[in-house]
């Protein structure tokens, strides 16, 4: 059995565009939501800079630490995230100076007191590694002059990059917990005293759900959810081995629940994690279903005479449904497919007498996916065949493989 890299086998430049959106999008909500302002009422003594921030001199960070420098730095991040985020000419530099600046602001945040967090770290590596990758070929005002004359694997390269990185996150995360701490870190209700520990401190959100999980009944269980969510961030390189369908999304939502989970027990707040989980899946996907128009019924002319052409016949009307079939003699190639009025028929094999043909058959009515939907099932019912997911479950669970697929019968 070999082992490949599964993960994004279809995405194309819309998909690695919309993950550029997101990523600078959480930058933006982060900037905009930041109390940052509070800190130009801490003495500038107690503020500490950290590695090459140290070459900088105090002048600038006490210019920075005031009401006016630090309204200032935070519209300058918004106007590069903005700017990067859209695409305009000259993204790809802007981004650059969007790294240095998220860095900057980070170091603000923490100079009075804490470290920088693996789930800020995590989204500034993911922005940096754009720098790598053709983001602004697709969804950019200023697109890229080679866009459009790639090839599809420089897009899916870059996307299991970005993915990556969050896959090391957690690798790098669980790793440390067990073989520093382990096993006694997952013994003796040390979860549940890390829930104490945070619940006595001042809580930002304003609810305190972790105190009904202090008593003595609730240790053990906590203490398997850190172990839990300790082996499934071990085992997040998985995910680039597994196909789409429900494994993949177990695995993401696992993370979703863990990450959830410390939030509302210990008042930590991962929303940053929570967000680029959405880089596993292809975001272009629904964009591509809907425009690709709707599931539609239609029709197959053989002629009788053509072995080949009936025995393939004879497997699709086993497998689908709301396909009309007729005999005519003399059709082209012994078969052919046609869709109802206002449709396309997806495929036209030219079946040749003496030989096997095996395809899936799929009319698509053009259109958007909600009208179509509503045109085909809720006003003119045609029954139109199903040989695929919607654009939603193709997203989440990936397309309909074959062993899913209705069994065929000659």
């Amino acid at each position: 059995m070999t082992l490949r890299v599964r993960l994004h086998q279809r995405v194309t430049a819309e998909s690695l565009g919309l993950a550029r959106i997101l990523i600078f999008g959480i930058w933006i909500y982060y900037v905009l939501v930041d109390p940052i302002q509070r800190l130009a009422l801490l003495p500038i003594e107690l503020f500490h800079p950290f590695g090459v921030f140290r070459a900088l001199p105090d002048w600038f960070w006490s210019a920075v630490v005031t009401p006016t420098g630090l309204l200032g730095l935070t519209l300058v991040c918004l106007v590069l995230f903005v700017w990067a985020g859209l695409g305009l000419r000259g993204a790809r530099f802007v981004t650059a100076l969007a790294v240095i600046a998220a860095l900057t602001y980070l170091q603000v945040k923490k100079g009075f007191g804490g470290h920088f967090d693996h789930r800020e770290l995590t989204l500034l590596y993911v922005t940096a590694a754009l720098l790598l990758t053709p983001a602004w070929d697709a969804f950019a005002v200023s697109r890229a002059r080679r866009a459009g004359t790639r090839r599809p694997d420089v897009y899916r390269s870059s996307l299991l990059v970005l993915c990556f990185v969050v896959i090391l996150q957690y690798l790098f995360i669980g790793t440390a917990r067990l073989f520093i701490g382990g096993p006694g870190v997952f013994l003796g209700g040390t979860l549940q005293n890390w829930v104490e520990n945070r619940n006595l401190r001042p809580n930002p959100f304003g609810f305190d759900l972790g105190t009904y999980f202090l008593g003595s009944f609730w240790a053990v269980p906590l203490d398997l959810l850190f172990l839990g969510g300790t082996i499934l961030e071990i085992t997040a390189i998985v995910l680039l081995f597994l196909p789409p369908g429900w494994i993949k999304l177990l695995f993401v939502v696992g993370f979703a629940v863990f990450h959830t989970s410390i939030f509302l027990l210990m008042n930590v707040a991962f929303p940053e994690n929570v967000v680029l989980l959405l880089l596993f899946f292809d975001l272009a996907a629904p964009l591509r279903r809907m425009r690709s128009g709707h599931q539609a019924g239609g029709s197959a002319v053989f002629d009788p005479a053509n072995p080949a052409a009936s025995a393939f016949v004879a497997q699709v009307r086993a497998a689908t449904v709301g396909v009309a079939y007729s005999a005519r003699s003399g059709a082209e190639g012994g078969l052919e497919f046609r869709a109802d009025a206002a449709g396309e028929s997806a495929t036209s094999p030219n079946v040749v007498d003496g030989e096997r043909a095996r395809t899936e058959l799929l009319f698509r009515r053009r259109g958007w996916l909600g009208i179509a939907w509503l045109r085909e099932h809720v006003f003119h019912r045609s029954g139109a065949i199903k040989p695929d997911r919607t654009g939603l479950g193709r997203w989440l669970f990936g397309p309909v493989s074959h062993a899913e697929m209705p069994a065929s019968q000659e």
